[in-house]
């Protein structure tokens, strides 16, 4: 048995921006607190984000006179689940727009700046915020308020299993071998399953493992410790799946900026008397994350691999990242003249930041020349991305017949009005697949309290997060982020009021949660 390292009244499992603001909230309630994180720094998903934050009844919203209420966030969030509404956890949801606007309030009073609210339909009023300069702000200021308050943080500590009792209570956590004991509970806060295969697999399809993560280290692993100790899975065929260029590092002025008080609080100031700036610094970043848009295979683009061979039903996301991981990648989006003219201007955008920024093909061809690639023939658009001339050419005029034919009989795409036949021809590329969001969770209710397939609580677990969205759909930008915030303020603060236990740890030590591989 190993001996018990530490002993804390909360321990949180996971250092992002769910269990960052758990600990700096059981904290304030008098609580002390560990963050066991696995990685070298913390961070999470919320650290590699683009950082919009959507809430309502803010005062940004009350500044640029926005009226907004509770119930029309919640009548808008259902308006955009669509088909994904007769799924919507619509506890979780009326917990998340009531308390979108407190907790915005919270993380402007950390020194967080932001821009808007900016329009982002279908919701029908301006009700996303955009961090500045960039999401590494939020880990920066929740570290501060953190390290404030008295909170301890472990790095390179990865859980392996929670320590329960003989009722089935969690008592702690086991990390790297040693022994963490919670007098008042457990707090998963250790973000999505997009980086674990074997979930992926298991629970979407054998072609989804294949498709990699953009955090790497999102392995599900609150997922598996949360079913070891009895908790149940929701919804984890929820993934989100589909073709990014490669994110870039930060670079230029943005990157070396400051994530302090100062820098945001002066970014946002100045976003807001010089909105076209702001504008340009947006469409770089657009140009540096962003896929393009659905409308261009609408208008008639075609995907195709590296050696120029259409991979895919270009109008499912899910498709093209899959028979892109399965060619080896990457793939180029190629389209002709006809279309390079319709996106280079309004309203035919390559990819938006709404209410913020527009990028077209010209912003392409000026801010990311290592994706933009242009010829007067289909020869020389073949040399440019490094396919086979032939190969090119014959996909082209494969799909220029089926254009003509009204019939793709070869991936059973519905064709659009013209092929690409008009010189010269362009593609933008490398294109990876990634998974962007992996949306299934642990079952939770609305004290964050993971739930047993019968509807119990587990004494002395919650999750927060992505591990805890318990069938929340957000379908929306800006929204993970906020239930980060939101699930984590109420999970860090109802379990520091829970009453403590004396309970000892078991005798035995429990077998390892997690698979031998994590990416397994």
């Amino acid at each position: 048995m190993s001996a018990v390292h530490d002993t804390a009244d909360v321990v949180v499992i996971g250092g992002g921006g769910a269990g960052l603001t758990a600990a700096a909230h059981a904290a304030a309630e008098g609580a002390s607190v560990i963050v066991l994180e696995k990685a070298p720094h913390p961070g999470g998903s919320t650290g590699l984000s683009v950082g919009s934050f959507s809430a309502a009844r803010t005062t940004y919203q009350r500044r640029a006179g926005v009226e907004d209420t509770v119930a029309d966030f919640i009548a808008d969030m259902a308006t955009a689940n669509g088909d994904l509404e007769s799924r919507e956890n619509t506890e979780l949801r009326e917990l998340l727009a009531r308390d979108s606007g407190p907790a915005f309030e919270w993380l402007a009073a950390l020194g967080i700046g932001f821009l808007g609210p900016t329009p982002e339909p279908p919701f029908r009023l301006p009700r996303m915020h955009n961090v500045m300069p960039h999401s590494g702000v939020y880990i920066t200021a929740l570290l501060r308020e953190c390290r404030r308050r008295g909170v301890q943080i472990v790095l390179n500590a990865r859980v392996d299993a929670l320590l329960t009792g003989e009722e089935g209570e969690v008592l702690g956590a086991r990390a790297s071998g040693r022994r963490y004991s919670a007098r008042r509970g457990v707090i998963l806060a250790t973000g999505d399953y997009s980086a674990a295969a074997d979930l992926k697999a298991r629970f979407v399809h054998p072609d989804a493992a294949a498709v990699p993560p953009i955090n790497t280290a999102a392995t599900g692993d609150g997922h598996r410790l949360g079913t070891a100790a009895g908790g149940q899975l929701t919804q984890m065929d929820r993934l989100a799946e589909g073709l990014r260029f490669t994110p870039l590092p930060r670079s230029g002025l943005v990157a070396r900026l400051p994530a302090s008080r100062a820098t945001s609080g002066l970014l946002a100031w100045g976003a807001r008397q010089a909105p076209r700036v702001t504008a340009r610094v947006a469409r770089g970043a657009l140009t540096s994350w962003m896929a393009p848009s659905a409308a261009m295979i609408d208008h008639g683009a075609i995907l195709v691999s590296r050696h120029g061979r259409r991979l895919a039903d270009e109008s499912v996301e899910s498709a093209q990242a899959r028979a892109t991981a399965r060619s080896g990648g990457p793939a180029y989006l190629v389209f002709d003249h006809a279309v390079a003219q319709l996106f280079s201007g309004w309203p035919h955008p390559v990819s938006t930041f709404p209410g913020v920024a527009y990028a077209y093909v010209p912003d392409y061809r000026r801010l990311r020349p290592d994706v933009y690639h242009e010829a007067p023939s289909l020869h020389g658009l073949a040399a440019r991305i490094g396919a086979e001339a032939d190969v090119l050419g014959d996909t082209v005029q494969r799909w220029n017949s089926a254009v003509a034919g009204g019939q793709d009989l070869e991936f059973g795409r519905k064709p659009p009005r013209r092929g690409i036949d008009q010189p010269p021809y362009y593609a933008l590329g490398p294109l990876h697949p990634f998974v962007t969001l992996a949306d299934g969770g642990l079952t939770v209710d609305p004290d964050l309290r993971v739930l047993r397939p019968d509807g119990s609580a587990i004494p002395g677990l919650r999750a927060a997060g992505s591990a805890g969205q318990g069938g929340l759909q957000l379908v929306n930008h800006g929204l993970h982020i906020a239930w980060a915030v939101v699930s984590g303020r109420r999970a860090g603060t109802l379990s520091a009021r829970d009453p403590a236990r004396d309970a000892p740890l078991p005798l035995t030590e429990p077998p390892s949660a997690l698979p031998q591989s994590p990416n397994s």
